[in-house]
């Protein structure tokens, strides 16, 4: 049953994708800001001006994130090289999250985050695994050749997890975003789905709109 729906989820991300060049939430004339977007309220340094910067936020706990991931992971591929994507984990006071946010840097500090992203969404939101406690998330990790002991170090003592934890507490509060997932493109903007009808598609729609909108400022800069 679960490699049946992710063939048809696959399939369906597929057609999704291909719809963006021939389908539209709305023309780029009608992307609006304050109504499809909104301006952050403080803009947040980019690692590097030179190229655009779009964040995702989300958290695995997020079954909207989950159905999200297939789209945005393929619309990634697609980016051009003077666009850097990242994650940014929302840390909220909802069981699970904050762990889930440690989590996300730990597997990346490890190496893994590549192989066990995908893996601990399906394991919550396909298999039923809440992986809302440290046991049960060192338990699932160890069961995809991640030495527990290890990701527990990591987990716990690592300055690296700790400081990119702390950035993103202090970013989600800029960000100001009332769910997730959502898009932040270049630290300036912040795009919901709400602000779009709820669509995900629509979502990238408008993100591609404002990566060609920072592309122009960016030229005439230079």
């Amino acid at each position: 049953m679960i490699i049946k729906y992710f063939s048809i989820v696959k399939v369906a991300s597929s057609i999704m994708l291909f719809s963006l060049s021939s389908f539209s939430f709305g023309t780029e004339s009608e992307y609006e800001e304050g109504k499809h977007y909104l301006r952050l309220s403080t803009p947040i340094q980019t690692e590097n001006p030179k190229k655009i910067e779009i964040t995702e936020y989300f958290s695995y706990g997020c079954p909207h994130c989950f159905r999200f991931e297939g789209l945005i992971s393929q619309w990634r591929t697609k980016l051009e090289s003077d666009i850097v994507f990242n994650r940014s984990p929302a840390i909220w006071n909802v069981p699970g999250y904050k762990l889930y946010a440690r989590t996300y840097y730990t597997l990346e500090s490890l190496g893994v985050l590549s192989e066990l992203h995908l893996r601990v969404f399906r394991a919550i939101h396909n298999n039923g695994r809440r992986l809302d406690t440290i046991e049960k998330m060192t338990a699932f990790v160890s069961e995809h050749d991640v030495d527990p002991e290890k990701f527990l170090r990591t987990y716990n003592d690592s300055f690296g997890v700790k400081a990119k934890y702390q950035r993103a507490l202090a970013r989600q509060k800029i960000y100001a975003s009332r769910g997730v997932p959502a898009l932040i493109v270049n630290g300036k903007y912040r795009i919901e789905s709400s602000m779009v009808g709820n669509s995900n598609l629509g979502m990238l729609q408008v993100a591609d709109f404002l990566i060609a909108k920072e592309k122009t400022l960016q030229s005439i800069r230079e």
